[in-house]
């Protein structure tokens, strides 16, 4: 199959799961991905800390860490999320939690956005050589001045992703795990078999797609991992690579009084350094 023939496979299937998504999807191609730049005004009061001061943050004040990319916003708009073989169909249930936490206020949590890519014009896109890329970002420049606050300092929601930090400092989050029971919530789990990360280290397995339609065991699952353990609250860090429900488990664990955060594809994408942390050669 071509690569653009699974593009159009994976466009299809969202529509068939949701064709209500059709509407704001064309929407987003015929015309805010033309009127998009016209907003990047109303974030000139933004305030972003960068991927090492993101990642200092959360460690040093010990909070939970929640990422908010270009598919949240195409999520509240009605749209499924449908990237190669992994998707998350929409659900108007998690479009609103997800809502609910993007405007939250809470000081135990730090939210981060993508300021390096929702603030490029689309002619800074071209200029990069990777024009096809503005559109991803174009719900983000239309929608996001509707739920932040300029008052807080947000963080950086590529600092865990390897390719856009290649310097993301592995000892320093090897010094803060050890300090920690880490559970760790990701598909795939058996890659990370013996890896020991923290004072304990827990894998719970989580689905490769729709993990939403899974959300209430998982969450449940992890509460009772953490009770059967006797473990502290306060020495728990639960890291969780599951898509858009990632977002509402981060919340939800943070409001129950855990740390938790939401590191995307970093057990994809930096699986080797993980294991190395744990003292395990990859296979």
């Amino acid at each position: 199959m071509s690569h653009l023939t699974h593009i159009w496979k994976n466009r299809l299937s969202k529509f068939r799961d949701n064709p209500g998504g059709i509407w704001p999807f064309l929407k987003k191609r015929l015309y805010y991905n033309f009127v998009a730049d016209r907003y990047l005004g109303a974030y000139k009061d933004f305030q972003y800390l960068n991927y090492e001061e993101t990642i200092d943050t959360a460690i040093r004040e010990n909070r939970s860490v929640v990422r908010f990319g270009d598919e949240l916003f195409d999520m509240l708009q009605g749209i499924g999320l449908y990237f190669g073989n992994w998707r998350q169909r929409y659900h108007p249930e998690l479009a609103g939690r997800l809502k609910e936490i993007i405007s939250s206020e809470d000081e135990r949590l730090l939210i981060c956005f993508n300021p390096e890519l929702i603030l490029k014009t689309r002619k800074e896109f071209r200029d990069m050589g990777i024009p096809e890329q503005y559109q991803f970002w174009t719900n983000s420049k239309m929608f996001l001045r509707k739920y932040y606050h300029p008052h807080i300092v947000y963080g950086s929601a590529l600092s865990f992703h390897t390719r856009y930090n290649p310097d993301l400092d592995f000892e320093k989050l090897g010094r803060y795990f050890a300090t920690k029971d880490v559970i760790i919530v990701t598909s795939d789990t058996a890659r990370f078999e013996g890896l020991s990360l923290g004072k304990s280290t827990a894998f719970i397995e989580a689905p490769a797609s729709d993990a939403w339609d899974r959300y209430a065991e998982i969450y449940q699952e992890i509460v009772r991992r953490i009770k059967a353990g006797h473990l502290y609250t306060k020495d728990v860090l639960v890291m969780v690579s599951m898509g858009s429900a990632a977002k509402v488990l981060v919340y939800d664990l943070t409001k129950a009084g855990y740390v938790a955060w939401d590191t995307g594809q970093f057990f994809d994408l930096a699986s080797k350094r993980i294991n190395a942390l744990g003292g395990r050669s990859a296979s």
